[in-house]
């Protein structure tokens, strides 16, 4: 099996959790939607506009809902998230929506083809990040703006960390490697600076967000992550039932103090990083 079509059976993999829990997505990354487009800056005259990695349709759907003169194309790797992403689009009325299963490191679009690219938390997986942004850059025309989001620092994002936190506790090893492609790789400050100056960006703004998500209870928390969230399901593969039983039993007695009339809250943080081309 080649990389691409194991990323691609991953996220395939992922899709039917991921549309199973849009309420949380949604409620965990709308905020950040909210100021990708915010930094857009869609005026009448953004005709096209490109949703890389668009999973089920966000935030690509909202643009295109708000903007029906806007054609919003959105890509991703996996056509079952793809499948999702048109059925929101069918109920939901929104015709100027449409999709295409590609790799966003062979973008199949003419050069200068549309007036703004975003990436909402995708940039992370790309398997060669240079690659990924040249061509957003390549695809966007003169004067048009990129925006993406990346999740913030592992630490400040204790929804996550204190899952790998407790599956470190109980294996003795660290479950997450930061250094290579995955939901932290792109979490330094400065980082998507730094590759945003390198494609030839200019104007760079990036910015911390930081939110509180909440869950109903410790079991949805934990149904969650180990559902949706790519870091821990991926590191989950190697664990035995057993194991895992501890991890979720250690996970209960360390989320004690953020337990607030049985509703759980938890921090997150994110970047968004923003230029024009």
């Amino acid at each position: 099996m080649t990389l691409q079509s194991s990323i691609h059976e991953c996220w395939n993999d992922l899709s039917q959790s991921r549309n199973d829990w849009n309420k949380i997505v949604n409620a965990l990354l709308n905020p950040i939607s909210n100021k990708i487009i915010e930094s857009l800056s869609i005026t009448p005259q953004t005709t096209t506009l490109l949703d890389i990695a668009t999973g089920t349709g966000e935030p690509g759907l909202t643009i295109a809902e708000k903007h029906p003169g806007t054609i919003v194309t959105g890509i991703d790797l996996s056509d079952k998230m793809l499948a999702y992403a048109n059925e929101n689009a069918r109920q939901r009325n929104i015709p100027n929506y449409i999709t295409l299963c590609c790799n966003a490191m062979a973008l199949p679009f003419a050069d200068h083809a549309f007036d703004a690219v975003l990436c909402r938390n995708g940039v992370m997986f790309f398997n060669n990040i240079e690659t990924g942004l040249r061509e957003m850059h390549r695809v966007l025309k003169p004067e048009g703006k990129i925006t993406v989001s990346t999740w913030g620092l592992l630490e400040k994002n204790l929804w996550i960390s204190m899952v790998l936190d407790a599956m470190k506790e109980v294996t003795g090893r660290k479950m997450y490697n930061n250094h290579i492609p995955g939901m932290f790789y792109c979490m330094q400050p400065g980082f998507m600076t730094d590759w945003f100056e390198e494609i030839g960006m200019h104007q760079i703004q990036e910015e911390e967000m930081t939110g509180i998500i909440e869950f109903n209870s410790a079991e949805e928390h934990w149904n969650y992550v180990t559902s949706v969230s790519a870091a821990v399901v991926n590191a989950l593969i190697g664990l035995q039932l057993q194991e895992r039983e501890q991890v979720k039993e250690l996970l209960r007695k360390k989320i004690a103090t953020h337990i607030v009339q049985d509703k759980l809250y938890f921090q997150w943080t994110a970047r968004i990083t923003n230029g024009v081309k």
